[in-house]
């Protein structure tokens, strides 16, 4: 196949990818008056149906005049319009990517539509930008993390928290050295489960509040499996530890957020209509947090050990006593 002729069927599928869908379907004289305005060729008939056939030999799924009596249209994309609705409901969710990258990243996704479709994607985001990350290294921080455990090599890098004016900084001015073992997104934030150099338990750290990560060159700690990361499996408020045995009462309300929390393999009994006893596993740690926010339509049963601890936290002063 000659140059010309694969620089024709290279406009022709942009063009298509662009300006074509079943309700914008373009015509010959069109598809040539476009040709020509954008990239100043004119293919005859015979050129654009060659091509075309061609493009369907690659797997394009191009539909013709044959088949719709009008003219030329892209059938099937890589993405649905769904599809990238969905996904850009996600981006604008995720808090941990910040507002120019999160703007950058949806218009990437909007271009794998064509240009009608992406008109009916101008909807105002769902989160404030004000609760977007500052932090510009989010993806860079992904890219040197995602190397590193590949590698199995230990990380440094500062660690920031926000000052009184709102402004990331430094938590301290030593770096923080771990042995990175996997990224997992949970409760709306990005973490790295690693073990800090000089512990023995995985813990986790904000991606978006790193800064500065460096690939030290120096061997993992502990293997995967010394890391012993089971005891991750369960996350709760980024808690992590040996999954104990948990058993709470809840009135029906709080039914949803159990499961959702905890799985489904979390075993349910109903007391009665309005009320249900259910038993899982999780890291106590979390768990404590977890059952304070729901206080008011769960009880922890067992391990005793958090019930008394809960009972005793609600009991003690408080900011509110």
């Amino acid at each position: 196949m000659a140059i010309t002729d694969k620089s024709n069927m290279l406009c022709i599928l942009n063009i298509l990818e662009e300006y074509s869908d079943e309700e914008h379907i373009l015509g010959m004289k069109e598809l040539q008056s476009k040709l020509k305005t954008i990239y100043d060729i004119k293919p005859d008939r015979r050129t654009i149906y060659s091509s075309v056939a061609a493009l369907q030999d690659f797997g394009f799924d191009i539909s013709t005049y044959d088949e719709n009596g009008i003219g030329y249209y892209l059938r099937e994309r890589e993405f649905e319009p769904s599809e990238i609705r969905l996904l850009i409901d996600a981006v604008y969710s995720f808090e941990y990517i910040s507002k120019k990258q999160t703007e950058d990243l949806i218009e990437k996704l909007k271009n794998k539509l064509s240009v009608n479709q992406r008109k009916s994607f101008n909807y105002s985001n769902i989160i404030s930008a004000d609760k977007k990350s500052p932090n510009q290294q989010v993806f860079l921080n992904t890219v040197i993390l995602d190397e590193a455990i590949n590698k199995r090599l230990q990380v440094k890098f500062t660690y920031l928290d926000f000052d009184y004016d709102k402004k990331l900084v430094p938590r301290r001015a030593e770096k923080y050295t771990v042995s990175p073992y996997r990224m997992i997104c949970e409760n709306k934030h990005y973490y790295l489960i690693c073990i800090s150099k000089g512990h023995t338990n995985p813990g986790f750290y904000r991606i978006d509040m790193m800064q500065d990560i460096e690939i030290t060159g120096d061997s993992l700690e502990y293997s995967k499996q010394e890391a012993n990361l089971n005891s991750v499996s369960k996350v709760i408020y980024a808690y992590a530890g040996a999954p104990q045995t948990i058993k709470l009462r809840g009135d029906k309300v709080a039914l949803k957020y159990v499961i959702e929390s905890f799985g489904k393999d979390c075993i349910i009994m109903k007391k009665s209509d309005s009320e249900f006893e259910a038993t899982f596993k999780a890291p106590v740690e979390g768990m404590f947090y977890w059952a304070l926010q729901y206080m008011q339509h769960v009880e922890v049963l067992e391990p005793k050990d958090l019930r008394k601890r809960i009972i005793s936290t609600i009991k003690s002063e408080n900011m509110y006593s």
